[in-house]
């Protein structure tokens, strides 16, 4: 099959994961070469060794001397760049967004610090709720450099809820890097409203900063998420250092 439409090496990430689901791969099981994977889609090996190299950067994949290229977990399994409506709809429920707010001229000392911004400048928060099949599920604040959100010219009023896309489209990138603490909370009166859960629910609570491709910090974000409602996994690498 041959991808026209297939420039960026992020679309034939998606294509070859399009096409483990529909051989009904699983977990353990060997993907096709590199060379099977270019003839495929009719694009280069180096083309295809990027994507492979990202996908396992992500954990999705391994690729193992002597044997191959092995599939590590089932895709659509994983949370990506932390697009929330997507992983809903991959679960199969219908992502929705209520309640969205747009803040300007905010002054928080700590967030413009990660942004190193001096105290007093100002800064635009976003604020909405998540819904999968209409349940909320989610509450999302993000924190964004004023001076930077005037310069894009949203139009705020078409706003869905999805800061990934919004961030795409105003940086050119499609891939963004994120370092996130998490970590247990309870639900206050506020949140409990919003969220239409009860007084003291227990809650995850992720605190993250997002940033490009080359490092420049675009978004600061606090996620709040009601238990059993979305899946949260993460893959990495453990070192073991010498020494105490």
């Amino acid at each position: 099959m041959m991808l026209k439409q297939l420039p960026t090496v992020e679309r034939l990430r998606e294509a070859v994961l399009a096409a483990a689901v529909e051989r009904k791969l699983t977990a353990g099981d060997r993907m096709p070469s590199e060379g099977k994977l270019a003839e495929q889609f009719g694009v280069s090996r180096n083309t295809v060794r990027e994507a492979m190299i990202q996908l396992e950067s992500e954990g999705i994949v391994a690729r193992c001397h002597g044997v191959g290229t092995i599939l590590r977990r089932t895709p659509g399994s994983h949370l990506r760049s932390g697009s929330i409506p997507e992983v809903i709809k991959s679960q199969g429920q219908t992502p929705g967004v209520e309640q969205i707010s747009m803040a300007q001229d905010i002054v928080d000392a700590d967030i413009s610090a990660r942004f190193r911004m001096a105290k007093d400048e100002k800064l635009v928060r976003l604020e909405r709720v998540l819904t999968a099949d209409k349940r909320p599920v989610a509450f999302i604040v993000d924190y964004l450099p004023q001076d930077r959100v005037r310069g894009w010219d949203i139009d705020w009023s078409t706003f869905d809820g999805n800061l990934i896309r919004v961030l795409s489209d105003h940086t050119g990138s499609q891939r963004f890097l994120q370092n996130a603490s998490m970590s247990a909370v309870v639900a206050d009166d506020s949140i409990a409203e919003k969220l239409k859960c009860e007084i003291g629910t227990a809650l995850v609570k992720t605190s993250s900063d997002m940033f490009s491709e080359k490092v420049e910090l675009l978004a600061v974000t606090h996620l709040l998420i009601v238990p059993d409602t979305i899946p949260i996994e993460f893959a990495g690498t453990i070192y073991a250092l010498s020494g105490s």
